[in-house]
């Protein structure tokens, strides 16, 4: 029997299925992180680093889709990011 505790990123993916990607701005990151933990809970949502090609983002993860509609809602200064791909298509 493994000892071993699985990576708390892996943790996260498991726990919390629904993912939104946001810039990650420094002059937002505190009204974003009080209004988590006033209207979602701090066990309702995880947060992680997300390196995109060209942005810096922050990968927020909630337990279900409504928290996540309403963080979308409830939280006008942020800005989704997402990332075309310009390559080929097959």
């Amino acid at each position: 029997m493994s000892s071993k505790l699985p990576h708390r990123y892996d943790v996260i993916d498991r726990e919390f299925p629904v993912r939104l990607v946001i810039e990650a701005r420094p002059e937002t990151y505190e009204i974003t992180r009080q209004w988590l933990q006033r209207n979602v809970g701090t066990g309702n949502y995880a947060s992680k680093p997300h390196l995109l090609w060209n942005t810096r983002a922050t990968a927020v993860y909630f337990r279900n889709l409504h928290e996540a509609l309403m963080f979308v809602a409830g939280c006008p200064h942020v800005k989704l990011a997402w990332e075309g791909y310009s390559g080929k298509v097959r």
